[in-house]
Parts: structure tokens; C-alpha cells; sequence
């Protein structure tokens, strides 16, 4: 809002007529679009109908939303006007304004300029294009990051029970019931490897109000919630077991065909046996004892030690906890 109430002014006076009026009209048209712009998308793209538009093809996704910009563009300009003049007339007047000649084309290209960059956004996950746009990881950067490794429990039974078109629907709506709580606390999408998802924080992020134990948690209370629909479709509930480690990596961007940024060290590693070992012992979360040892634990949340761990492919001992309890974390 801030930027389109700036830029708008200036565009009206290099465009119309340099005048205070002008400028003036700008800075309210400015406000007024971005303001039915961003309800649009924060509660109606990626709110109510991001299920919706989830189901729907990369153009239809892109045009649809880019023509629907571009018509709160049109009532957002036509709003501002009567909101300035106090003449209702100017509504319908707003839409045969020669002013248009200029506007409409550039907010045309900024509006489905937006569309393409939440495109590719959704693509290669959130944050990820901004990553790779300013350079963050051009060359290798060691930084202190926080992995949870989530598996689905028993896949391979379920697999050969609901063949591999059904199963992959229900994957499907594994992944899209951890949008909310992945979004909730902060977290990134590190990759999806069949069954296995992999989140990620940086370490600072993680720790914050315990974002990375909450997110477990929060992703079993979605399901729990959606265990109605999931039986009915499925006749199962999905259930999953997670690693969750974190420590110091070395992050960078890999690969020409294909552009990926990939985090190499034994954190990642340790996560992974971690998950394994919960699934073996019938654990929900076990997390490493240096990471606990700095994650405050959200109320509700009960911790078991564990003891030593050998993990397969892991030299020395990990001390390591299980974590149990509410599936409703407070967000």
C-alpha cells in the first residue's frame, strides 16, 4: 500500500496533469487498490479458494487471478475517484477516462507480473525465488538451520492397499493439509522425497515460540480435523512419524538444467536416523538433545529422554528426546 500510494502520484503527474489534485487522486486511488488487491489474495486466493485454485492448471491459475486484478484495479480507481470528488457520477465516468490510455496498460502488466512471481513462488517453494533473486546462496554459505524429517507411517501397506493412483491422492492431501501449519510457524518447504517431507528454519526462526516443535504438532491437529474426510475417502487416517535436529550446514545453489538449493552436513543426516528411530520405536517426534536443549517447549508438549542413541551412519552418540502431547498447539 505504501508503495502503490507512492508511485501512483507520480504517475498521474507525469501522465495527466501536474497538479496537487492529481497527486492527491493518486495517493487515495493507491490506497484503495492495493487495499482490495491484497483482501483478494490474502483471504480469497490464499484463503477461501486456495483449494480451488489449487485443483486448477498453471494458465488457468495465472489468467484467472491476473483478470480479476485487473478488474479491482478498475473499481478500486473508479472508488477513489468518487471518494475524492464526492460525485457518484465519477464512477461510471472513471472507466471512459483518458487517463485510462496510460494506467491500464501498466497496472496490465504489473497485475499479471504479480500472478507470475506467486506462480513461481508456489513452484519452488516460498521463499525460495527471493533466495535465488538476490543471490543469498550464489556461493556456499554456512549458516545454522533447524531440519524436521516427517514420514508417513506405514506406506508401502497402504500403497499396495489403495493402488498407486489413489495412494498418490492421498499424498496429495497430506501435503496440502501442511500448508497452513508449515505457513503458521514459519517454516519453508525444504523437499518431498515419496513419502517423506522435509521442513526447514533457519535456526533463529525455528526457535522462535518454538515454531519448529509447534509445526509437528499443528500438522497432527489438522489432520486429526480432516480424519472424517480422510476416512471416507481413503477408509484410513494418515499418520506420521519426525526427526527433528538442527545444527550448522552449508547451504548453496546446485545444478544448471535444473537451479536447486541443496544443504549439505550430518544435521541432516542425524534428522533422518532420528525419524527412523521413531518409527522403530513407535515414537511421535524425537528430537536431538542439542536442540532441545535451546527449543522451549510450547505448554502441552511432555518430553521422555530417550537416552544415547547409535544411529545407523552417525559416528558418535546422539542424546536424543521424545516428544509427545497436545495436537493443538497454541499458534
Amino acid at each position: 500500500m505504501l508503495v502503490a500510494a507512492t508511485v501512483s502520484p507520480v504517475f498521474n503527474v507525469l501522465t495527466a496533469e501536474t497538479s496537487l489534485r492529481s497527486a492527491f487522486q493518486g495517493v487515495v486511488d493507491g490506497i484503495v487498490v492495493s487495499l482490495l488487491v491484497g483482501v483478494y489474495i490474502l483471504f480469497v486466493r490464499e484463503g477461501t479458494l486456495r483449494a480451488w485454485f489449487g485443483q486448477r492448471g498453471f494458465w488457468t491459475d495465472f489468467v484467472l487471478n491476473g483478470a480479476v486484478l485487473l478488474g479491482l484495479f478498475l473499481i478500486g480507481r473508479a472508488t477513489g475517484q468518487v471518494i475524492t470528488t464526492g460525485a457518484p457520477v465519477r464512477f461510471a465516468r472513471s472507466f471512459s477516462d483518458a487517463h485510462l490510455v496510460f494506467a491500464l496498460p501498466f497496472f496490465t502488466a504489473v497485475a499479471f507480473a504479480v500472478q507470475f512471481v506467486v506462480q513461481m513462488n508456489r513452484m519452488i517453494g516460498a521463499n525460495v525465488l527471493g533466495y535465488f533473486v538476490a543471490g543469498v546462496y550464489r556461493q556456499p554459505t554456512d549458516e545454522e538451520r533447524i531440519f524436521l524429517f516427517m514420514d508417513l507411517e506405514g506406506s508401502t501397506v497402504l500403497a499396495e492397499r489403495l493402488g498407486s493412483a489413489r495412494y498418490f491422492t492421498l499424498l496429495r492431501h497430506f501435503v496440502d493439509d501442511l500448508t497452513e501449519p508449515v505457513l503458521a510457524t514459519e517454516g519453508e518447504i525444504y523437499q518431498y522425497a515419496g513419502d517423506e517431507v522435509v521442513i526447514t528454519w533457519r535456526m533463529e526462526t525455528g526457535l522462535r515460540r518454538a515454531n519448529c516443535v509447534r509445526c509437528f504438532f499443528a500438522i497432527r491437529g489438522t489432520l486429526a480435523r480432516e480424519a472424517a474426510r480422510y476416512e471416507r475417502e481413503f477408509g484410513v487416517v494418515p499418520r506420521f512419524r519426525g526427526g527433528l535436529h538442527g545444527g550448522r550446514v552449508t547451504a548453496g545453489e546446485i545444478g544448471d538444467l535444473r537451479h536447486q538449493i541443496v544443504f549439505v552436513g550430518d544435521i541432516l543426516n542425524t534428522a533422518a536416523r532420528l525419524e527412523e528411530y521413531a518409527k522403530q520405536t513407535n515414537r511421535e517426534l524425537v528430537v536431538s538433545g542439542v536442540l532441545f536443549d535451546r527449543v522451549a517447549l510450547p505448554p502441552g508438549i511432555t518430553a521422555a529422554r530417550c537416552g544415547e542413541l547409535a544411529l545407523r551412519g552417525v559416528e558418535a552418540p546422539v542424546v536424543a528426546y521424545g516428544l509427545a502431547g497436545s495436537t493443538n498447539p497454541r499458534m
